[in-house]
């Protein structure tokens, strides 16, 4: 039985392909286009070959998408290449710096012909899994976006009305939000009364004492704007403001569906004790991450590399040098960041290791990034094991460490 190497240098609307057989001999060159003809014509190309006894691996600068689905249903072994050692690849073929999509194509297959001893094949998640990670990542890419959006209404209003930015701080909630839809330049605050004040903190129930707190700084004196600066800027607030409330309103409600579809799973009754395991979207995140295929992390180390968790280390000679991983997960990073910050408040021994690192001169995300490492160490077990997390087992456990030390 032979194989077949395919180089894949995907596209939004076509996909070059090239392939090639065990020996190095060309075997096919195509364009596929991102069609129901063109799938379907390229389909039954892999087909065919399998039929015919061919094994088929593919090399691809993606792990996921379309493209990747369309190869597995076709029975087509994937690997997925880091573009960072595809642009390493190229030199090795052509040192003068051009590129195309059949070059590529071609550095892709000839790359998985030769090294595919040094790279590991995708294998999917179940469903649900791939279900779970979709729907984490969209809730991030809305978390995002709105984030965009206040920032761009924070310096807006820098530029002409600063007083809402001073007194409420957090512009995307309610308060904040109706305020600026009331009174959205400077003039309308100069004729606001103390009378409608006490009217708008009724209807946001603030207390008397934060009340006549922000009243007091409202009433404060306002540098002048000059007029057409103000007509301008007040137009481009509103439509920003409206943008917001959507946006808060829609990530609200996609993080109830993400926690919903959590809870529906195997994994939510090993991860309940977790900090935000009970509710959030931080455990779901880093869960999605994880995936359910048994053995794709080989150790936590493994993980934590992975996650960005631990620095890199260099050296050559008498030189060493450590610094910070870049080449990382950035969603799963940022995620166990998270699940380290809010841990400071819903775990003892986490609390406590934060205070340790923070004494050894670390800097504040320096200790939340090695306490994420602790939790990644945990989570690998729980994941391979399957087994629920239990805070005191784990405080059983540290103190069993101690006495060894001490010891």
């Amino acid at each position: 039985m032979g194989r077949y190497y395919l180089g894949i240098d995907w596209g939004d609307r076509v996909h070059q392909v090239h392939v090639r057989d065990e020996g190095g001999s060309r075997v096919a060159e195509m364009r596929v286009e991102e069609s129901v003809e063109g799938m379907a014509e390229f389909g039954r190309w892999l087909d065919e070959r399998r039929a015919g006894g061919i094994e088929l691996w593919a090399a691809i600068e993606k792990p996921e998408g379309r493209i990747v689905d369309f190869l597995l249903d076709h029975g087509v072994e994937v690997f997925p290449i880091n573009p960072k050692a595809l642009d390493r690849a190229r030199d090795r073929f052509r040192q003068s710096g051009s590129k195309s999509d059949p070059f590529d194509a071609w550095v892709l297959c000839e790359f998985l012909r030769t090294d595919h001893m040094h790279l590991r094949p995708l294998k999917p998640d179940s469903e649900q899994a791939q279900e779970l990670k979709i729907l984490t990542r969209d809730h991030q890419r809305l978390v995002r976006h709105k984030t965009r959006v206040l920032n761009q209404l924070e310096v807006t209003l820098k530029e002409y009305y600063v007083r809402p930015v001073e007194v409420f701080g957090a512009l995307d909630t309610p308060m904040a939000l109706d305020f600026l839809k009331q009174y959205p330049t400077p003039q309308a605050l100069h004729e606001l009364s103390f009378r409608r004040w006490k009217h708008f903190a009724r209807e946001h129930r603030l207390t008397e004492k934060h009340s006549a707190e922000l009243w007091e700084r409202l009433s404060q004196a306002q540098l002048r704007v000059p007029d057409h600066v103000i007509r301008a800027k007040v137009q481009l607030v509103e439509v920003l403001v409206e943008e917001l409330e959507v946006l808060v309103r829609a990530v609200q409600k996609y993080g109830q569906k993400v926690e919903r579809f959590f809870a529906s799973m195997p994994a939510a009754k090993l991860t309940k004790k977790l900090p935000g395991g009970r509710s959030g979207t931080v455990i779901p995140t880093v869960w999605a991450q994880l995936g359910d295929v048994k053995g794709r992390w080989e150790s936590f180390k493994h993980l934590q590399a992975h996650a960005g968790t631990v620095p890199v280390t260099k050296r050559s000679g008498k030189s060493q040098v450590v610094h910070f991983r870049y080449a990382c997960n950035k969603e799963m990073r940022h995620a166990v960041y998270l699940l380290a910050f809010i841990s400071l408040r819903q775990s003892e021994w986490a609390a406590a290791y934060y205070r340790r690192q923070r004494e050894r001169g670390h800097r504040h995300h320096q200790a939340l990034r090695a306490l994420g490492a602790k939790w990644l160490k945990i989570l690998f077990v729980v994941w391979r094991d399957q087994v629920p997390y239990e805070e005191n087992y784990h405080l059983a456990y540290i103190a069993r460490q101690h006495l060894r030390q001490a010891a």
